[in-house]
C-alpha cells in the first residue's frame, strides 16, 4: 500500500511594497495604500526542492512599469535578494527541479534563468494566448539552453505526486493555482487572483480583474483547497509561524 506524499512549504520574503486599494479590491480607493509582501515558496519533501514563482530581481525595471499603482516601488533588503534568500535557506538553485509559475508577471517570473536545471511550469492557455506579445524576451532567452525540456505547458494536471496545477484565470489569462498536499490538508497557492486573505474569505474580488472572472476563479479554488495561501498578504507570515506551511 503506497503512502501519500506530504510536503512542507517554506515562505521566503522577497521584498515589500504598497499598492493602491483600487488594485487590491474591486471598488477600492485610489488614495488608500495596502501593504504587500513579495514571496517565493519552496516545496520540500520530494527528491529536489520545487519553487512556486522565481523571485524578483529587476526591481528598478519593475518599479518603472508599476509606478502608477505601487506607490514608492518595491523595496528589498539585502537578505531578500533571490540569491541570498535561497542561500540562507540552504537551497542550491541548480538543485531545483521545477519552478511553478502562478502567472507571467515580472515579480513572479522574471528570474527563471537562476534555476539552470529546472523545468518551468506555465499554464498552456495563458502562454499560447500571450505569445509573443506578453512573454518577455528575457524569460524566453533563459529557457533556450535546455529547450524544449526547460518548459512544460500545463492544463489541470499533476506535476509531481501530491503537487497539482489548475487554471483559474481571474487576475490574468495565464493565472494557475498550485495545490500541494500537506499534513494540514491541501494548500492552494492562489497567485495574484487573491492578493489577500480578504479577497477570498470575504468574497471581495481584486481590482485587477472583472468581479465575475475573479469569483469564478475563487469558486474553482474552493473546490480544491483545505486552506489557501494568497499571493501577497503579509499575514501569511502570521498564520504560519516561521513561514512554514504544512
Amino acid at each position: 500500500m503506497s503512502t501519500k506524499r506530504l510536503y512542507k512549504i517554506r515562505t521566503l520574503l522577497n521584498g515589500r511594497c504598497n499598492v493602491t486599494e483600487q488594485v487590491t479590491f474591486s471598488g477600492g480607493s485610489t488614495d488608500k495604500l495596502i501593504p504587500f509582501n513579495l514571496y517565493v515558496w519552496v516545496i520540500e519533501g520530494g527528491e529536489h526542492p520545487v519553487l512556486i514563482d522565481t523571485g524578483l530581481v529587476d526591481v528598478e525595471g519593475f518599479n518603472k512599469g508599476t509606478a502608477a499603482y505601487i506607490i514608492g516601488g518595491v523595496t528589498q533588503r539585502p537578505d531578500e535578494l533571490p540569491e541570498t534568500m535561497l542561500s540562507n535557506a540552504g537551497i542550491d538553485p541548480a538543485d531545483v527541479s521545477h519552478v511553478l509559475i502562478t502567472h507571467l508577471h515580472g515579480d513572479h517570473c522574471n528570474n527563471v534563468g537562476m534555476y539552470p536545471n529546472a523545468t518551468v511550469v506555465v499554464n498552456r492557455k495563458g502562454f499560447l494566448e500571450g505569445f509573443p506579445t506578453n512573454i518577455g524576451q528575457g524569460f524566453m532567452s533563459a529557457l533556450i539552453p535546455r529547450w524544449p525540456d526547460s518548459l512544460r505547458l500545463t492544463g489541470d494536471e499533476e506535476i509531481l505526486p501530491g503537487i497539482r496545477v489548475f487554471w483559474i484565470g481571474g487576475h490574468s489569462v495565464c493565472s494557475q493555482a498550485i495545490a500541494v498536499d500537506t499534513e494540514q490538508g491541501t494548500a492552494v497557492f492562489t497567485g495574484d487572483t487573491c492578493y489577500m486573505y480578504e479577497n477570498y474569505t470575504n468574497d471581495r474580488p481584486i481590482g485587477w480583474a472583472t468581479p465575475e472572472d475573479c469569483r469564478r476563479a475563487m469558486a474553482r479554488i474552493r473546490m480544491q483547497a483545505d486552506f489557501i495561501v494568497p499571493g501577497h498578504d503579509p499575514c501569511v507570515l502570521e498564520k504560519h509561524p516561521g513561514g512554514i506551511i504544512g
